[in-house]
C-alpha cells in the first residue's frame, strides 16, 4: 500500500510539473505574439507603359525595417479590396506609406487606401500615415490636398532639399497638449522632407505640427484611438522623435493585441508590452 501511494504521489508531482511547463510555453508563445504585433504596410504600385503584366508593387526596405526595429512584424499588403476585412483580422496596425514627390498616385492605390483607412478606423486599430499617407488620411477626414507646393513657400522652407531624405531639412513647430509634443518633449523639432503636395483645410483631425512657412507637417485624428499622420519620413530614424513615433505606434498595436488576447481568454502578456515600451526609452 505504501509503495502504491508513493507511486501515485510521484505521478501527481510529474503531472503538476508538466502542467507548469505547458503553461510557461503558452505564456512565452503569447508574449512573443504580443511583443511583435503584425502591422500592414501599403506599397506603391508601379505601372510601366509597356506591358500590363509588368505592373508590380514597390516599397523601400527601410519602412519594413523601421517597423521591425520598433518591435512589429511588417507585412506588405497588395491592393485587393475584397480582402481588407480579412487581413485586418490578422493585423493590429496599419501604415499608409509615401510615394515619390509630386508623383501621380495610381487611382487603384488611392481607392484601396481610402477603404483601408475607413475600415481601420472603424475597427479602432492604430493608423499611421507617412508623407502621402498623411495627406490621404487628412483628405479622408475632411481636408484636401494641394497637388503642387507653391514656389514661394518652397523658397522659404526646403521641402525637397535632396532626392533622398536622409538628412534633416527644416524645423517644425509643435502644438502643445498633443501626442507629438509629448514624444518630442519640446515645442520644436527638425525633420527630413521630400514632398511637393501638401495637406490643407480642416476636418476630423487636429493639426499638431507645421513648418516655419505654415505647411501642415503632422495631424492627429479626433475620433479617439491612435490616428497619426506625419509629412516627413520617420522610417529613416534620423532623430529620437522619429524612433519614439514608431515606438508609440507599435506599443499601441501591442496593446490592441494584448486586449484581444485577454478577451479570448488567453490572458494578458504584460512582459511583452514592457519589452516594447523599453524600446522607446
Amino acid at each position: 500500500m505504501l509503495y502504491a501511494r508513493l507511486r501515485v504521489s510521484s505521478l501527481a508531482s510529474r503531472l503538476t510539473k508538466l502542467r507548469k511547463m505547458a503553461n510557461r510555453q503558452m505564456n512565452i508563445a503569447e508574449d512573443r505574439a504580443v511583443k511583435r504585433p503584425v502591422v500592414l504596410l501599403t506599397p506603391d504600385l508601379v505601372e510601366p507603359e509597356t506591358e500590363e503584366t509588368e505592373r508590380h508593387y514597390a516599397l523601400r526596405a527601410n519602412y519594413a525595417e523601421a517597423i521591425a526595429a520598433a518591435g512589429g512584424i511588417p507585412l506588405i499588403l497588395p491592393f485587393e479590396r475584397e480582402q481588407i476585412a480579412s487581413v485586418l483580422e490578422l493585423a493590429y496596425g496599419v501604415v499608409i506609406t509615401g510615394t515619390g514627390p509630386g508623383a501621380e498616385v495610381a487611382r487603384h492605390r488611392i481607392e484601396f487606401e481610402r477603404e483601408l483607412v475607413e475600415k481601420t478606423l472603424e475597427a479602432g486599430k492604430p493608423l499611421l500615415g507617412i508623407c502621402h499617407g498623411m495627406q490621404l488620411i487628412g483628405e479622408y477626414l475632411g481636408g484636401y490636398v494641394l497637388r503642387d507646393l507653391p514656389d514661394m513657400l518652397a523658397e522659404v522652407t526646403p521641402h525637397i532639399p535632396s532626392a533622398i531624405p536622409n538628412r534633416l531639412a527644416h524645423g517644425i513647430l509643435i502644438e502643445t497638449n498633443s501626442n507629438l509634443a509629448k514624444w518630442a518633449g519640446q515645442p520644436t523639432a527638425r525633420v527630413n522632407s521630400l514632398h511637393r503636395h501638401i495637406l490643407a483645410g480642416a476636418g476630423r483631425f487636429r493639426v499638431t505640427a507645421r513648418a516655419e512657412d505654415g505647411i501642415v507637417e503632422a495631424i492627429e485624428g479626433l475620433g479617439g484611438g491612435f490616428c497619426l499622420g506625419v509629412q516627413w519620413h520617420p522610417e529613416y530614424g534620423l532623430t529620437g522623435l522619429d524612433r519614439r513615433i514608431l515606438g508609440a505606434f507599435i506599443e499601441r498595436c501591442a496593446e490592441a493585441a494584448a486586449a484581444r488576447s485577454a478577451a479570448s481568454g488567453l490572458g494578458p502578456a504584460d512582459i511583452g508590452l514592457s519589452a516594447i515600451k523599453a524600446k522607446r526609452q
